[in-house]
Parts: C-alpha cells; structure tokens; sequence
C-alpha cells in the first residue's frame, strides 16, 4: 500500500485561500475608500453649494431690508408731507375765514355806527363801539342777526351820552367755516 502525504497541498491551497482573501480584503478596503472619497466630494460640492445659497439669500435679505429702509423712509416723508399739508390748510382756513367775518362785519356796518374795540376769543366776539342813536345800534344788531358768520347777537350794554351818542356792547359769535 501506498501512502501519499497531501498535507502540504492542503497548506498550500490554505495559503492561496488566505492570499485571495487577503487580496479581496485589500481590494474592498481600496474599493471602499475610493467610494469614500467620491461620497465625500459629492457631500462637499452640496455643501458649497448651499454655502453659495446661503451667502446669496443674505445678499438678497441685505437688499431687501435697504428696500424695506427706503420705504419706511418714503412713509415717514410721505405722512410728514402729509401732516404739512394738513397745516398749510388749516392756516388757509385760519387766514381767509377771519378775512370773510370782517369784509362781511365791515358790510353789515351802519355809517352812524362805530366799533372802538372788537376782541375774539375761541369764536366768541365782543365787540364795543358808539352810535349815533339807538336806531342805528338797533339797525346794525339786525344786520348782524341775518349774516352767516355772527350768531348769538346780544346787546350787553348799550347806554346813551349826554351828548346824545349811544356807547354799546355787543357779543356773539363768529363762524370762520360759514
């Protein structure tokens, strides 16, 4: 009978086996970081990327909030405008409505009645003058009475001189807006 020792071709193929694996262990290894390294680029273009986003979208936000700026400024210029106008009417009104009661005063008047002093105060008049009989003082209450700016007429006071003129008081009230 005849022996054969096949032990060493057993170590041999274990040998090879382990090699292969070694080799195909090596290969992964090689195969895995390369796949690394191209996830990583590919990770790192979307991160530029949305770095590139990022810096673009806080451009735009810098732009938009100077828009915003503008227009606030626009609104506060606009409502200051606004505001003058308002002024610049209401001192029209002031200056041709006080214009209006004393062309329509001056109208109304009698020539044998004179006003000495006319004060006006928050739309109350008092005014204070001499006629030359009560008639005249009783003429002019009426002119007044039918005229648009005066309302509330009242003789106050109204006594005659010894020389026969008639010093008077009169108040009422003057309407600028009429």
């Amino acid at each position: 009978m005849i022996k054969i020792n096949l032990l060493p071709v057993r170590a041999a193929k274990k040998r090879e086996f382990g090699r292969q694996q070694i080799v195909l262990f090596g290969l992964l290894l090689v195969l895995a970081a390369f796949g690394n390294w191209f996830w990583y680029g590919k990770v790192e273009s979307e991160l530029t990327a949305l770095d590139q986003r990022i810096a673009q979208t806080r451009t735009e936000i810098a732009q938009l909030e100077k828009t915003i700026g503008e227009v606030k400024s626009i609104k506060d210029d606009k409502k200051a405008l606004e505001d003058k106008l308002k002024i610049l009417d209401t001192l029209k009104k002031g200056r041709t409505g006080p214009v209006k009661v004393m062309d329509e005063l001056a109208t109304v008047i009698p020539q044998r009645v004179w006003l000495t002093d006319y004060a006006e105060q928050g739309g109350n008049v008092t005014m204070t003058g001499q006629a030359a009989a009560y008639e005249d003082l009783s003429t002019f209450s009426k002119k007044l009475k039918a005229s648009v700016h005066f309302t509330n007429i009242t003789i106050k006071t109204a006594h005659q001189r010894a020389d026969g003129v008639v010093d008077w008081v009169v108040t009422c009230n003057a309407s600028y807006s009429a």
